[in-house]
């Protein structure tokens, strides 16, 4: 009776295990996208076609419930923090057009220099969204944000959102959202009019 068990659970497991592998291609990076990233990493032990089929993902939303998972296991910390984003930024591969990011404040950085690595690969890799969500100390957005041409959607909060001289504006960007976001400039009691381009986004 127990063999019987056994084997039935076993075909039922290797029929499941089939169906996984033979999904057609054009549903693999949907499904990802509606998993959490942590999930969507451990789908590389489903099958060899799922193996490392994440770092491929061309949306990546690390919002409150990415940092959540940390603070639930104990482990959360600021080296935990950016040892596994790190990680996640360097081994994916190809565009990220989408990219969430909520920077948690129980976490205590002394500098936000590992986000600006990824910044700085998210501009090489042609984001059209960036979402930073910022709970920790004011984040100064660094100037490989404003080469992302592409950009058609920009929300930031908490930042300091000041643009390098020369800079003419993202050309398609669409909508664009800033909450207790600081200019770099000293207003003196004056009101300041915004630059041409961030006039017509907005």
């Amino acid at each position: 009776m127990d063999n019987r068990h056994t084997r039935r659970r076993f075909v039922s497991s290797s029929a499941d295990k089939d169906i996984i592998s033979n999904l057609p291609e054009d549903l693999l990076d949907p499904i990802l996208e509606r998993l959490p990233v942590k999930d969507a990493v451990r789908t590389s032990v489903l099958s060899r076609k799922w193996r490392y089929r994440w770092t491929t993902m061309k949306t990546l939303f690390l919002y409150k419930q990415f940092s959540q998972q940390f603070l639930k296991t104990g482990a959360f910390s600021c080296n935990g923090f950016i040892r596994v984003l790190n990680q996640i930024m360097i081994l994916h591969s190809g565009p990220i057009f989408k990219f969430v990011l909520h920077i948690p404040k129980e976490i205590f950085l002394d500098s936000l220099k590992e986000v600006d690595q990824w910044m700085l690969i998210l501009s090489r890799n042609n984001v059209r969204e960036l979402h930073i969500v910022n709970s920790n100390r004011v984040y100064h957005i660094p100037s490989s944000v404003f080469s992302c041409l592409q950009l058609t959607k920009l929300n930031l909060f908490t930042c300091i959102f000041k643009p390098p001289p020369a800079f003419k504006g993202f050309p398609n960007l669409q909508d664009i959202k800033l909450m207790h976001v600081d200019f770099g400039v000293n207003l003196g009691g004056t009101v300041i009019n915004l630059p041409p381009w961030l006039q017509k986004s907005a």
